[in-house]
């Protein structure tokens, strides 16, 4: 069945989001309380958790519900969602402990820049919601690398801190690497399977085993997995990732990024699952994980890094749950999961109180906390002794069903016998870093007198209480029946079989309950004499570091860098040469030259007008005029008009669409190198002019020959091209009959750019975008302390008179203050910047009737704004244009076609594609313009263009100002 209401819990925190972000206005922020809003947007979470539990039912008795969109038809992509027991126990965890991360987050945080934080908090929130909702790869992937980026922002919250930073890119680095080659692999599985939705590669598990390139699939996907859930030697981001706040930290280790790795493994059993390789590799790993992190954790001295480790070891335990095919394995992972989320979600939270009140997460300086935090230390208790699994807590359960796992007839003795060890080993190092905690922190003598605690507010100790009494609870009371069904339900969705779940906590003398009961006197041991145990270990864990490995790999990206640079010397006149020399090369090489000397064919002069040939021979003239003058503005003029005679050509072809392009892009050329050489210094120039004119007569020669060979060969492929290719189009036809019918365009060319090719349009236009930021930050940025001692100079001598125009500094701007304009010019530039406009205007509305579009209307409008510079100057026209934010209209441009392609699919179901808006709800509209999505998508073009523009000719027409775009 196709259920829309499979959106709210991706719609719900993804509105949380917007609100945080509101949150962030200055008029908001100072009129609502931190508290206020936490509590508030804690409500949304708990809606969702509260829908969710209304949909167990449904999920159990119908099966999987899901919900597809057509994204991408002709590539058979979709937004596709799927929800059943498995997703939805995840869900559940990352929901109902989302609500209480966020009300505690109220009470550890100030009041202050925190609405970024929980801005962040709840997109990573619905990035987690939508990988365990995904239906398909595609769906998967673009969720999957939306945990990778917040973690990012949230591990790096204190931008300030080199360790946060450094922390954030290590965890960007290695999951989302991690999710390129975990993508690569899903699409190999769908591939095989024949479809991109997990229904289909879900049912075709004989196939995916079968097929020679399974050990590819498995080891690209599990490598995505083992990174995102901290398998060793891919673990070391996450102690990193401890440099977050708290609250994020809580949230990620108990139910969200960490989980990640789990859920996909455990989805993808019975497609990929049930073969040697699998139980190997998965086995493996884990076992090494669950070993490592339980005994590196115990050297630990802060309290995060402790748990931190603990979660790595029980990661670790969880993929080597996956790895074994029996049903109570399977029993196993659930009941861990749903333990670990518990017990660890609480500690987080209470380290976080410990931090909060005392200032400190280091053992060495905590100590006799009892008696000013009495509360918090039972709470911490509770979850302690869950995570050192004992009775009566759900923890002793989770480690209960795992020995039975171990333990199963069915596992070799030999194979048997190094789990159980293994597992007993981590068993008893967890039980010795609970005691750590619960001991150093509260027991005992205070280590340093100048920590001293208090109680936190109630409701902040609530937060982590819930899940630690749930953990008691579940243990205490009788068997909860629904759950255990529940719990059943998700763990036969991972395993592809049934499986029987019970959540009694007795079951008798067993011998997992003897096994248990080793494990415990051993941690105990361990405890007593951990002073001699971390002794002893030393410095194995800084020996063994996976550290090393990902400096080394790092080391060596530099090292390749570095080999590539050497090849960059700085000078484009090497660039230039290298590209031609090697282009023509290759096409030498694939006998393309031969094949067009071949080809060639010329018709009698009289079949070119003698405009062509007046526009053709004045490109060519002005082009080597632009070479042979030696004042740099006249040789720009000189390009500009080979520019404009090109334009004259494609007018004549005739193309009017392009040839008005040409002819505003080539006054935008003009304007931008003018102004680039008011800032390049004078003597840079000279160097220039020097290179060019007073070269060896080698040297000259040789750039003559690479320059006639260049043109040569482009000439030749050019004509090979014209005059090879068959004459019957089959596109032409396609566009000319389907321009009108289909976009509602009398102008074919308008349809292609907008509508059939929007796409393609999208991404120009974000290179133009991102080129004038590029050059805005270079320019304003890295000259800005260069040039303003320059400039200042500059200035006092026009205040004095002593400048005079011959000898003014290649600083030198248009608009500087001591250049008067007269009123006409003033009145010109009055007169011209509204007409622009409204000619700019004229294009975008009819850009789909008459020849035109919204990336000549940007152009116009920024050649007026440009105008306006050389008259008022930089900083009277920002005085006078206070709308012209051009990093502000660049992303409003780029976000309006976002929202406007989303829209579409809403309509039609495709993005990008046509909706007459106009039409449907019957608006009177002037002949030839329609209010259509293609006239929001040249409106969008415009403004991003006009963004881009002005962020270019602001950085050149005054780049001595400092920054000031935000």
């Amino acid at each position: 069945m196709s259920d829309l209401a499979l959106f709210i819990p991706i719609l719900l925190p993804l509105l949380g989001a917007l609100l945080a972000a509101l949150y962030g206005l200055p008029g908001v922020n100072r009129r609502l309380s931190l508290r206020g809003v936490c509590w508030a947007l804690a409500v949304l979470p708990l809606i969702s958790f509260l829908f969710l539990l209304g949909r167990v039912a449904d999920v159990n008795a119908a099966g999987p519900q899901t919900f597809r969109v057509a994204w991408i038809p002709s590539l058979g992509v979709n937004f596709s969602l799927w929800l059943d027991s498995l997703s939805l126990l995840f869900l559940l965890l990352v929901s109902g402990i989302g609500a209480l991360v966020v009300v505690y987050s109220g009470y550890y945080f100030s009041a202050g820049s925190e609405w970024r934080f929980l801005t962040y908090l709840f997109l990573f929130m619905t990035a987690m919601s939508g990988i365990l909702l995904a239906g398909d790869v595609v769906t998967l992937f673009l969720f999957w690398e939306g945990t990778s980026v917040t973690s990012f922002l949230l591990i790096a919250y204190k931008t300030s801190d080199a360790a946060a930073r450094r922390g954030a890119f290590k965890s960007l680095f290695i999951t989302g690497g991690g999710g390129v080659a975990m993508l690569a692999g899903l699409l190999f599985t769908a591939s095989v399977a024949g479809g991109l939705d997990f229904a289909t590669i879900l049912a075709s598990g004989d196939v995916l085993r079968s097929s020679p390139i399974y050990p590819v699939m498995l080891a690209l996907v599990a490598f995505g997995a083992f990174t995102k859930s901290a398998q060793a030697p891919a673990h070391i981001w996450l102690p990193d990732g401890m440099s977050a706040p708290t609250p994020a930290s809580a949230y990620l280790h108990s139910a969200t990024m960490v989980k990640a790795g789990i859920y996909l493994m455990a989805r993808m059993n019975p497609a990929l699952g049930q073969t040697e390789l699998w139980f190997w590799l998965l086995t493996g790993f884990g076992l090494f994980t669950m070993m490592l992190g339980a005994f590196v954790g115990l050297k630990q001295r802060d309290l995060k890094a402790l748990l931190a480790y603990s979660t790595i070891s029980q990661l670790g335990v969880m993929m080597m749950l996956i790895g074994d095919d029996t049903s109570a394995a399977f029993k196993a992972l659930v009941v861990s999961v749903v333990a670990h989320a518990l017990y660890k979600s609480a500690l987080f939270l209470v380290v976080g109180i410990i931090d909060h009140e005392t200032g400190t997460r280091n053992v060495y300086r905590l100590g006799g906390l009892r008696a000013s935090m009495p509360r918090t230390m039972v709470v911490a208790t509770v979850a302690a002794l869950s995570m050192a699994g004992l009775p009566p807590m759900f923890g002793f359960l989770a480690k209960e069903t795992l020995l039975a796992s171990v333990t199963h007839p069915s596992m070799p003795p030999v194979l048997g016998s190094i789990l159980v060890g293994g597992v007993l080993f981590a068993a008893a190092f967890l039980f010795a870093q609970a005691g750590t905690l619960i001991w150093d922190t509260f027991m005992g003598k205070p280590r340093d007198p100048e920590v001293h605690g208090h109680e936190p507010p109630v409701w902040m100790l609530l937060m982590p209480a819930v899940p630690a009494l749930l953990s008691l609870t579940l243990g205490l009371l009788p068997e909860p029946k629904a759950l255990a069904e529940f719990i059943s339900r998700a763990a036969e969705a991972a395993y592809g079989g049934q499986v029987k779940v019970s959540l009694a906590l007795w079951a008798g003398i067993t011998p997992p309950l003897v096994l248990s009961i080793i494990a415990i006197a051993g941690g105990f041991v361990i405890w007593l004499n951990r002073g001699r145990v971390i002794a002893w270990q030393g410095g194995f864990a800084d020996r063994f570091s996976a550290n090393r490995l990902y400096d080394g790999t790092l080391s060596l990206l530099d090292r390749t860098a570095g080999l590539a640079l050497r090849t960059q010397d700085g000078h484009l006149r090497h660039y230039l040469a290298t590209i031609l020399i090697g282009a023509g090369a290759l096409i030498v090489l694939l006998g393309e030259i031969p094949q067009t000397a071949s080809a060639l064919t010329f018709g009698p002069p009289a079949e070119l007008p003698l405009l062509r040939v007046f526009a053709l021979a004045l490109a060519a003239a002005s082009a080597a005029a632009s070479i042979i003058l030696r004042r740099d503005f006249f040789a720009i003029l000189a390009l500009s008009t080979s520019g404009l005679s090109i334009a004259l050509l494609m007018l004549l072809q005739p193309a009017p669409d392009v040839a008005l392009v040409q002819v505003v892009v080539d006054l935008l050329s003009v304007v931008v190198l003018t102004l680039a050489l008011t800032i390049i210094p004078r003597e840079q120039l000279m160097r220039a002019t020097l290179l060019t004119y007073r070269q060896s007569r080698p040297e000259l020669f040789r750039d003559i020959a690479i320059a006639v060979g260049a043109g040569f060969v482009m000439t030749s492929v050019s004509l090979f091209s014209l005059t090879s290719r068959p004459r019957a189009s089959v596109v032409t036809p396609y566009y000319e009959a389907g321009a009108k019918p289909l976009t509602g365009a009398a102008d074919i060319v308008g349809a292609i750019v907008v509508d059939f090719r929007g796409f393609d349009t999208l991404v120009e236009i974000t290179v133009f975008a991102m080129a004038g930021i590029g050059m805005y930050t270079l320019i304003r940025y890295a000259m800005h302390h260069d040039a303003a001692s320059f400039a200042t100079t500059v200035r006092a001598q026009l205040r004095k008179g002593v400048a005079q125009p011959d000898a003014a500094p290649a600083h030198t701007v248009f608009g500087i203050d001591g250049m008067p304009t007269s009123s006409l010019i003033h009145l010109l530039a009055y007169v011209l910047l509204p007409v622009m406009m409204v000619l700019g205007a004229t294009q975008v509305m009819y850009g789909h009737d008459q020849p035109g579009d919204g990336f000549t209307a940007g152009v116009i409008i920024s050649l007026a704004i440009a105008f306006w510079y050389v008259v008022f100057g930089y900083q009277e026209t920002r005085r006078k244009l206070r709308w012209l934010k051009s990093s502000l209209l660049v992303g409003l441009g780029l976000l309006l076609q976002t929202v406007n392609a989303s829209l579409t699919a809403l309509f039609t179901g495709s993005f990008f594609s046509h909706v007459d808006y106009g039409a449907l709800v019957g608006l009177p509209l002037p002949k030839g313009f329609n209010f259509s999505s293609s006239f929001i998508f040249e409106l969008a073009i415009c403004i991003t263009v006009l963004g881009g523009a002005t962020l270019i000719l602001g950085a050149l027409g005054h780049p001595t100002d400092p920054p000031v775009e935000g």
